[in-house]
């Protein structure tokens, strides 16, 4: 696994801080994050930084420090999580399309960067370094966000007329990439056993699993079944996700309290 300590940080805080309202001890956050291969400067460089920009909030009870989710955090995480579990397209697709076409000058690099940026994370792709392209219907204007003003975005939602064809426009998507990191997803979490593993290799083996998992789908346009080849790994490993998640959330059970309380001697 490549090191990412504020991926990791947003993978642990999805698990651990999103829907328990107890606060998170800074010494159990390096303690996981040590586990997963970061270093503890590092993990407290991140814990600053996350704090700084207002992503949670931090506050002392004695000699330990605790860490919350601010409510700009919480609504991050939870449109993370609404691709991680859900996903955006409907399934019941009509067959429209939401077009996109900007411009942005060649001096605005950092701001052509970013609407991209945006665009792929709301599951569009590029056609032939053209329009950007999506089924189904889409809020550019939310999407884009205030930046939008500057590059005046050209948006169109309708069916792609002839000789433009929905399998023309998926080729925007490179499926085959994703099809192989969904089965390299697959080829190593498979080989998890819950049943193998102590308390505290179930709640780190968790956070790692969402890290994966996160990585993976911050990727994945989730176009519509009926755009998808036949037996798509990516439901396959959705399954995956979801059991071994489950299984390894009622390994880590025990070992909860100390966790949030920041009693490292429960570690062991």
């Amino acid at each position: 696994m490549t090191v990412q300590p504020q991926s990791l940080f947003f993978a642990l805080a999805g698990v651990h801080m999103l829907d328990d309202p107890r606060p998170l001890s800074g010494a159990s956050i390096v303690f996981v994050m040590g586990k997963l291969g970061v270093g503890e400067s590092a993990s407290r460089s991140v814990l600053q930084r996350m704090t700084a920009k207002k992503f949670i909030v931090r506050h002392k009870e004695g000699r330990k420090t605790f860490y919350t989710l601010s409510d700009r955090g919480r609504t991050i995480l939870r449109e993370g999580q609404e691709k991680m579990f859900a996903g955006w397209q409907p399934q019941d697709w009509d067959g429209r399309w939401t077009f996109v076409r900007i411009q942005v000058p060649e001096s605005k690099r950092t701001l052509r960067h970013q609407m991209s940026s945006r665009l792929s994370w709301a599951g569009f792709g590029q056609v032939d370094g053209g329009p950007w392209v999506a089924p189904g219907q889409h809020d550019v204007t939310a999407i884009l966000g205030p930046e939008q003003s500057e590059i005046s975005p050209i948006v169109v939602y309708g069916r792609p007329q002839l000789p433009t064809t929905d399998e023309m426009l998926v080729g925007a998507f490179d499926l085959g990439e994703l099809a192989a990191d969904y089965e390299a997803f697959g080829e190593k979490w498979r080989s998890v056993d819950p049943e193998s593993l102590s308390p505290v290799d179930a709640l780190v083996k968790r956070v790692e699993l969402h890290f994966d998992w996160l990585t993976l789908t911050r990727t994945d346009p989730q176009l519509p079944a009926g755009l998808l080849p036949d037996e798509w790994s990516g439901t396959t490993q959705g399954e995956l996700f979801r059991g071994l998640g489950a299984s390894l959330a009622r390994g880590e059970s025990s070992v909860l309290a100390g966790y949030f309380a920041g009693d490292l001697d429960d570690f062991g």
